[in-house]
């Protein structure tokens, strides 16, 4: 699991992206003072920080600064209110991957962390948002499910790997195995795995298991079940 901490001293602002990155699968800590970071970072080192510049303890820039000098590989996202193209060009010069002017939307963060995470090839993760019916491919994209799609990928999720049974996957669905057409099992399935390709070129992590059933492939995980 990707290793986030989050540097915000404006506490609702730090609750709402810690949440919100939780929500998302990503494990995440948060620090409300620039000396608090470096103690959580000295504990653990993250792999993304997401950093506020101006702290009351000092600039956020100078670890980055000092990250990038020691040739740490620690993705980095400021957020900050200063956002004119000086401040921006400032902090792309002293390391940071991306550049965001407050006021964030939680939306666009999510995905320049996802495309951060990909970028740094740090997790081939898929993600089944339960909630919304989406599933978040390990690039970032998302891919919209319909109610029988997002159960099938839920089940496959909860057997971890291990292959899923024809007759579970029909359950599953709310269907009678004895009176189902398995043709329309494998048609689900088809239809998904042209409706992940259709907005991605990643190929569906399932595998066709002949005569039993199927499993993931790949690392994919449940969020806002």
């Amino acid at each position: 699991m990707v290793n986030v901490i989050v540097l915000e001293d404006e506490p609702d602002l730090c609750e709402e992206v810690v949440d919100f990155l939780r929500g998302l699968g990503y494990s995440v800590r948060a620090a409300g003072s620039l000396q608090h970071f470096i103690a959580l970072c000295s504990e653990k080192k993250p792999d993304i920080a997401i950093m506020d510049r101006n702290l009351p303890d000092g600039d956020a820039m100078s670890v980055v600064q000092d990250w990038r000098c020691r040739g740490e590989r620690v993705g980095v996202v400021m957020f900050t209110a200063r956002g004119s193209a000086q401040d921006r060009l400032e902090g792309i010069q002293a390391g940071a991957d991306q550049y965001l002017a407050n006021p964030v939307r939680m939306q666009e963060l999510g995905a320049v962390v996802s495309s951060l995470a990909w970028r740094m090839q740090l997790t081939a993760q898929w993600r089944l948002h339960w909630s919304s019916w989406q599933l978040c491919t390990a690039a970032g994209a998302m891919v919209k499910l319909t109610p029988q799609e997002a159960a099938f990928l839920r089940l496959l999720i909860d057997c971890q790997g291990q292959v899923a049974s024809r007759r579970r996957i029909i359950e599953a669905l709310g269907k009678n195995f004895l009176d189902y057409d398995l043709r329309n099992l494998d048609a689900l399935v088809l239809r998904l795995r042209k409706k992940v390709q259709a907005v991605t070129s990643e190929p569906l992590p399932v595998k066709t298991v002949h005569g039993t059933g199927y499993q993931t492939s790949a690392e994919m995980v449940l969020v806002d079940a």
